[in-house]
């Protein structure tokens, strides 16, 4: 509903594709990502950050089910947010409220933090970049002009690589590390671990995405074609490259950073500043929002347990 709804939202003012062809490209696309980029990410996402051979199954339901708490409560004020931070906070969290903070990997949270907040700097960068180069060549060459049909062909497909390699694969981890705690004798990341979340990611598009799409497609500023491919664009590079360097990143704060910067390079009075506040506030908010969840449930599981 969160990830979904924010990667399609950019494809929803475009005249070229339909929004059946966009959600059909980015599912073949994703689910070819971990296949042909590798699983570095899931690696970090699942054991870099917590031991859950050590804290075990209850921490590790505990954390997940504050990380969708979280997200729930974002997607109900339909504002994106970071799947990664509120993974990451309800880990910690988790941890925090069973008094085992030497089960946490600061090195791993670190990188977490790095990757998310880089990811939106350079995805502002990047589609900056490209924004004024092809403001460029369309005055350079006015007589050709801009469709942006092909070229989001390309992006749509792009963006769907790039999110199987990295978002997608934080659930593949921890569908890893599940199977490892219930029957496999070391973390590994089978076929079943990639296709499980992939089709529960489907199914949670459908039932909920398009809320979110509304809010990216036309509440920061209204995008046409060309604007469309550069913060398309944008975001896939910078989730792509964060991928092969193991960088756990968030698609939908690095698609939000890139389609600030379009805006900033086309008309920045044109763009919403104060829907772009508002989604940075959350985004400040989930982390210490996902610690708080985390703590909440696991006392609760423990209060639970002890009756």
């Amino acid at each position: 509903m969160n990830d979904g709804g924010n990667l399609i939202g950019t494809y929803l003012s475009s005249s070229r594709l339909r929004p059946a062809v966009t959600v059909a490209l980015l599912s073949v696309s994703m689910l070819a990502g971990p296949f042909l980029f590798g699983t570095r990410v899931s690696h970090t996402i699942a054991v870099e950050i917590v031991n859950f051979r050590v804290a075990g199954h209850l921490v590790l339901a505990m954390a997940l089910l504050a990380a969708v708490a979280t997200l729930g409560v974002t997607w109900y004020l339909s504002i994106p947010t970071s799947a990664t931070l509120a993974l990451a906070g309800a880990m910690v969290g988790t941890v925090m409220a069973e008094g085992h903070m030497d089960w946490v990997q600061w090195a791993g949270v670190l990188k977490v933090g790095l990757g998310v907040v880089g990811s939106v700097v350079v995805g502002f960068a990047a589609a900056y970049v490209i924004s004024v180069l092809l403001w460029r060549l369309m005055h350079r060459f006015p007589k050709v002009g801009f469709s942006g049909g092909g070229a989001q062909w390309l992006t749509v497909v792009l963006q769907g690589l790039a999110y199987g390699a990295n978002d997608l694969e934080k659930a593949i981890g921890l569908m890893a590390v599940f199977l490892m705690l219930v029957g496999h004798h070391h973390y590994q990341v089978t076929w079943l671990a990639i296709v499980l979340p992939w089709l529960v990611w489907l199914s949670g598009f459908f039932l909920g995405g398009l809320r979110i799409a509304r809010t990216v497609s036309g509440h920061v500023f209204r995008l046409n074609d060309m604007a469309a491919v550069s913060t398309q664009a944008g975001a896939a590079v910078t989730v792509g490259v964060a991928a092969l360097l193991g960088l756990p990143v968030s698609s939908t704060q690095t698609t939000d950073g890139s389609l600030f910067g379009t805006g900033t390079a086309l008309n920045p009075y044109q763009v919403h500043w104060a829907t772009v506040g508002q989604f940075i506030r959350v985004w400040v908010l989930t982390l210490p929002l996902a610690v708080a969840a985390g703590a909440a449930a696991m006392g609760a599981a423990r209060l639970i347990l002890m009756l």
